[in-house]
């Protein structure tokens, strides 16, 4: 099989070099794209590219994001195999080898969770990453120890159905929902996490935000119609459940005492309702993509 490594590149002439340095011997092909940077990271991925085949170099003009040099980086792949890591030497190239091996095992993806030197973690990052990972692993039944990390191995033929529409750095977090959500076999291996080299892009409040208005959307997008007939049942129910509790709270307030002395119970019920069912719908609508993807899988063997 055939190794191609993504490697999207925004101001990175620092980190740059000693990433190429480090992950040249563990895959067949390397594709730099230099997504508008300012500095001399063009100047960096030219000179590496001239002196190794192995090296290709792609440059886009402005910065057009994270998500359309990753594409760009896919588009000129011959691999077989897709390697996603960050330009700032945070993630060690000697997972590489686990990784591919449980691509050959039938993994759709193997994601590097970052569980040791999680220090070199910022705190937001850590906060953030670790409500979005509870998140999917609820809502996609899925268990999911890091959402965010951008070290992923994958078939290439796998990539355009996990490739989500997204402007920044919330990209990674929506394909891991959506490969969960579709029911795609998803192998984590724990990793080290060491400081990057440079300035961090991150703004954990901006990209967090994005994040977390993105999981409404894939949930409905990639759902069956059946789920999507029980959530709007779900939804109702959850609307009246708390209807009837504001307006027990109402009665408390302006009459000192409850008036309609059963509506409390009628607001817990219907949320306690609301909350099972859509419990049952997520596992029901899981393993419906989860056979899906099986009967994919045997119809290409």
């Amino acid at each position: 099989m055939k190794t191609t490594l993504i490697l999207p590149a925004y101001n990175e002439e620092e980190a740059l070099p000693r990433t190429l340095d480090e992950y040249v011997g563990y895959v067949d092909e390397v594709i730099v794209v230099n997504d508008g940077s300012k500095d001399r990271t063009e100047i960096v991925a030219s000179e590496y590219a001239s002196k190794n085949p192995k090296i290709k170099y792609i440059k886009h003009e402005k910065n057009r994001g994270k998500p359309e040099a990753i594409r760009t980086g896919v588009k000129n792949a011959t691999g077989d195999v897709l390697i996603f890591t960050d330009a700032d030497c945070t993630y060690p190239a000697s997972y590489i080898p686990e990784a591919i091996g449980y691509i050959q095992k039938g993994a759709d993806m193997v994601m590097g969770a970052r569980l040791f030197n999680k220090h070199n973690i910022r705190l937001l990052n850590k906060v953030g990453n670790t409500i979005f990972s509870m998140l999917i692993t609820y809502l996609c039944y899925t268990k999911i120890h890091d959402a965010q990390t951008g070290f992923r191995v994958m078939r290439k033929d796998v990539f355009p159905r996990l490739d989500v529409q997204a402007r920044g750095l919330e990209y990674e977090t929506k394909m891991t929902m959506r490969a969960a959500k579709l029911g795609y076999n998803i192998v984590e291996i724990p990793i080290e996490y060491r400081k990057r080299v440079g300035k961090s892009k991150l703004h954990p409040f901006k990209d967090g935000y994005n994040m977390l208005k993105s999981i409404p959307s894939i949930i409905w997008d990639e759902s069956t119609a059946l789920f999507k007939s029980v959530i709007i049942i779900n939804a109702l129910l959850f609307i009246i459940g708390l209807a009837f509790g504001i307006y027990s709270i109402y009665d408390k307030l302006a009459h000192g005492t409850l008036v309609h002395q059963y509506y409390p119970l009628i607001s817990v019920i219907m949320l306690l309702v609301a909350m099972q069912l859509m419990s049952f719908s997520l596992m029901m609508d899981f393993i419906v993509n989860k056979l899906n993807k099986i009967d994919e899988k045997l119809k290409r063997i």
